[in-house]
């Protein structure tokens, strides 16, 4: 059985390589709150024409909080050398942004917002990348 599942993973890789398609290789748990899981649907972030990254809403039980993440694709990483700065957050309609967190000349691909206890409140996960220009991006609302 061992050997089945070491050859169907192997099997999934190539395809994966073969065909061009991404393989998950980031983690997709907010520190120190290992049992986020994604609300609504992944926005993105276009760079100069290309897409840049993916923007993530996350929901706790265990912390009872909101995250917003962005992933910087390798792509965008490889395309644009040096560094760019990052900020992360949260967007309630008719509030300030919560759980914002700044990331300056950074070379990081993953980046967390802080917490936000957002039960039944509506919010947005935000990013926006500052490279020579800034490029924002959020996903669809999330109410609850």
């Amino acid at each position: 059985m061992r050997t089945l599942t070491r050859l169907a993973t192997v099997s999934a890789l190539a395809t994966s390589a073969l065909f061009g398609l991404s393989t998950a290789a980031h983690a997709e748990a907010a520190p120190g709150c290992s049992d986020t899981y994604q609300l609504g649907s992944t926005g993105y972030i276009d760079v100069d024409g290309q897409r840049a990254a993916s923007v993530k809403q996350f929901w706790s039980p265990k912390c009872q909080a909101n995250f917003a993440y962005v992933y910087l694709w390798q792509s965008f990483r490889t395309s644009h050398p040096g560094k760019w700065t990052v900020l992360v957050g949260l967007t309630v309609p008719g509030r300030d942004p919560v759980g914002m967190k700044y990331y300056p000349d950074t070379t990081g691909s993953e980046f967390w917002s802080a917490p936000f206890a957002g039960r039944g409140v509506c919010t947005y996960g935000y990013a926006s990348i500052y490279y020579t220009v800034v490029d924002a991006g959020d996903t669809d609302g999330h109410c609850g």
